[in-house]
């Protein structure tokens, strides 16, 4: 089972917005697709205002994400959108006591550091995904669904090897912690770092060249984040490409992979693309390794 909170028609959810805005016919957009599955959607009208670089000022954003995580009205909170400016609300949030029991959490990009925090100082499992009407492909969207309505009991993926130990018949169970690459490196050194030990992690990426994919490989590798995981998957790195069009990301993925003394695998779907199935973060999974590759959340 995917041993996530369920929802059920009628319950109440929260947008909020934690780091940049989205526009407001995203907002509404999201607000009436999440009220077509028949769930009450709450929305605070401070959500937007004035600020340098995100959605609102710290103080208003820190106090609609803790609103959000403790109301006892609400089964969910969804993010609206990425961006940044989430990682300047852990210091407050690091002050607040955790709820009884976890709510649904969604989110993505910029959201890792919010997923860290709550996956390693709360315990809570959470979904690695977005439900962005304009930007998700319907069966990207469908799937989301189906996880906050509990109509699955497992996501699956199949997988590619990158390297020889992915290739060796294994299987390993662990849960799943991560989420993009940058903020996975801006964690470091932080009351959210990332905690790979045992774990498998996740990493995706978009518009970022090849030097510097490899350059933040690098630094994670050097602050020794893959040194006790039991595995790595890469999702989808987008864009990135050269001055001349072309792209270094594909090599440098396979250099790392080649480099790693833990298995390396890769999947399609999961990132910052048009298809962008969601990935469950902090439960029981398994990864199938040897001929045929899978990653099985649940």
């Amino acid at each position: 089972m995917l041993n996530t909170p369920v929802l059920k028609r009628g319950d109440s959810v929260e947008i909020i917005a934690p780091a940049s805005r989205c526009t407001d016919k995203r907002l509404i957009e999201l607000r009436e697709l999440l009220e077509s599955w028949d769930l009450n959607c709450i929305v605070d009208n401070t959500i937007f205002g004035d600020d340098l670089l995100c959605a609102n000022s710290d103080e208003v954003r820190f106090r609609l994400l803790k609103n959000a995580l403790q109301n006892p009205e609400t089964k969910a909170v969804i993010c609206a959108r990425g961006g940044y400016g989430s990682m300047r609300l852990i210091e407050n949030l690091s002050t607040i006591t955790p709820p009884s029991s976890p709510k649904l959490f969604i989110g993505m990009s910029d959201i890792t550091a919010l997923h860290l925090y709550l996956q390693q100082q709360w315990q809570w499992p959470s979904i690695h995904g977005a439900i962005t009407k304009d930007l998700s492909s319907p069966e990207s969207i469908a799937s989301v669904k189906a996880i906050l309505f509990g109509e699955i009991e497992q996501v699956r993926f199949n997988a590619k090897p990158l390297n020889e130990l992915a290739k060796k018949n294994h299987t390993i169970n662990a849960s799943i912690t991560g989420g993009n690459l940058c903020l996975i490196q801006a964690s470091i050194g932080t009351l959210w770092q990332i905690n790979g030990k045992n774990k498998i992690i996740f990493l995706e990426e978009i518009n970022e060249r090849g030097y510097r994919v490899d350059r933040m490989l690098e630094h994670l590798t050097q602050a020794h984040v893959f040194k006790d995981a039991a595995a790595i998957v890469l999702g989808d790195f987008i864009g990135g490409e050269e001055p001349d069009g072309t792209s270094l990301i594909n090599p440098v993925l396979a250099r790392f992979a080649q480099s790693c003394d833990i298995p390396v695998v890769q999947i399609e779907g999961v990132g910052h693309g048009y298809i962008n199935f969601p990935l469950p973060f902090g439960i029981d999974t398994t990864l199938k390794l040897g001929n045929e590759v899978e990653l099985i959340c649940g």
